[in-house]
């Protein structure tokens, strides 16, 4: 079947014979867990590309990062404090914040 959507280049080798080079399709953007939003400083390359990047390079180094976008990243680290001061109760945390609350240190 014909596939419209890969990228078929055309190309003679050395010794004469026609080549058809297929280019591989980029990945997709990373994703915030929570809410879904494209993550800003993840690049988009392939997994080999990925394994020639630095730690730093590949993940902001923050608490979830690389899992959670900024804005849901802050407001887990206000709900974690306010649980643990004790201004907002466990009931009255969203479920879905509940397991990036419980695995934060202190």
């Amino acid at each position: 079947m014909r596939s419209t959507s890969t990228k078929i280049r055309c190309r003679r080798s050395p010794s004469g014979r026609p080549l058809r080079l297929v280019k591989p399709k980029k990945p997709g953007a990373a994703h915030c867990a929570l809410c879904g939003k494209i993550m800003q400083a993840i690049p988009r390359r392939s997994q080999a590309q990925m394994a020639k990047l630095s730690k730093t390079e590949k993940r902001p180094e923050r608490v979830y990062g690389g899992v959670l976008c900024a804005p849901c990243t802050q407001q887990i680290v206000k709900e974690k404090t306010r649980l643990t001061t004790g201004a907002l109760l466990r009931s009255e945390v969203p479920i879905t914040h509940l397991k990036y609350i419980q695995g934060m240190k202190r």
